[in-house]
């Protein structure tokens, strides 16, 4: 009886276990390896924008806030090597600055008017803003031509190393 309850047991196993085979296609979510999810981002002019149109393109997504200095930090300095740089990369700035003016405002004293920035309009009570856990601080995506995420919370020296 031993024996049958083992081999129950084995087949059993076997059968549970062959539901979790991956598929070659990545998950979609927020990490690398993941296929980022298709956000719609509203520049200050109204005009919408879907991750999706930028396939086929290197993206780097950057959410800040002026009023978070880190992010805004390295807002600046991604954008900024990236021109120094010529790199290959579309640079997406995303703000969750609720005020247009602030953000305005923000982007001239940081010298970046000319650059595509997006603002999530309901700043910290948008479903984007919730979804990313951003409550936990902001983060950027380095984005590959197919969707998938490559990295997260990159720095300059990451780019270096990865462009």
């Amino acid at each position: 009886m031993k024996y049958v309850n083992f081999c129950l047991a084995a087949i059993l196993s076997l059968a549970l276990s062959s539901g979790s085979v991956k598929s070659d296609l990545p998950s979609i979510g927020y990490h690398p390896g993941e296929t980022i999810p298709d956000i719609v981002l509203t520049d200050s002019e109204g005009e919408r924008l879907a991750l999706h149109e930028l396939k086929g393109k290197k993206v780097l997504l950057n959410f800040w806030a002026s009023y978070d200095a880190q992010s805004r930090a390295a807002n600046v300095q991604l954008y900024n090597f990236l021109s120094r740089n010529n790199a290959d990369v579309t640079f997406i700035s995303v703000s969750f600055d609720e005020n247009p003016n602030v953000l305005e405002r923000t982007l001239a004293m940081d010298h970046l008017e000319m650059i595509s920035c997006y603002r999530e309009t309901n700043g910290t009570d948008s479903d984007l803003y919730q979804d990313l856990r951003f409550n936990k601080g902001f983060r950027s995506y380095l984005i590959d031509e197919q969707g998938v995420i490559t990295a997260m919370n990159i720095d300059t020296g990451d780019l270096q190393e990865l462009l």
